[in-house]
C-alpha cells in the first residue's frame, strides 16, 4: 500500500486535528485533540450518566426519581386535606 491509498495519514489527521482549548492552571490552553463537542477526553470529551457511569448505585436521586417522589407526596397532601375536610362537613 502506498500513502496515496490513504487520503490522509493517521499521523497527518492528528497532527491536523482541532485541539482543546481549555484553560490550563498557567494560563495556557490545552493542546490535545478535540473530539466531536470541542473538548478533549480530560476536560470533558468522555462523560457518562446514569447507568452508564461506573458509580451509578441505585437511581434514587435520579431526577425522575425526585420528581416522581414529589409528585406521590402532593398526591398524599391533597388526600389528607380532602379527608379533614369530609370528616368536618360530616360532623
Amino acid at each position: 500500500m502506498n500513502n496515496s491509498d490513504y487520503p490522509m495519514s493517521p499521523a497527518k489527521r492528528l497532527r491536523t486535528a482541532q485541539r482543546c482549548g481549555a484553560r490550563t492552571r498557567s494560563g495556557g490552553v490545552c493542546r490535545q485533540p478535540a473530539m466531536k463537542n470541542g473538548r478533549c477526553r480530560l476536560h470533558g470529551g468522555k462523560s457518562l450518566s446514569g447507568k452508564a457511569h461506573g458509580r451509578y448505585k441505585h437511581g434514587q436521586w435520579a431526577k425522575e426519581a425526585i420528581e416522581q417522589r414529589q409528585g406521590f407526596a402532593a398526591l398524599l397532601r391533597q388526600t389528607k386535606q380532602l379527608l379533614r375536610e369530609h370528616s368536618r362537613s360530616n360532623r
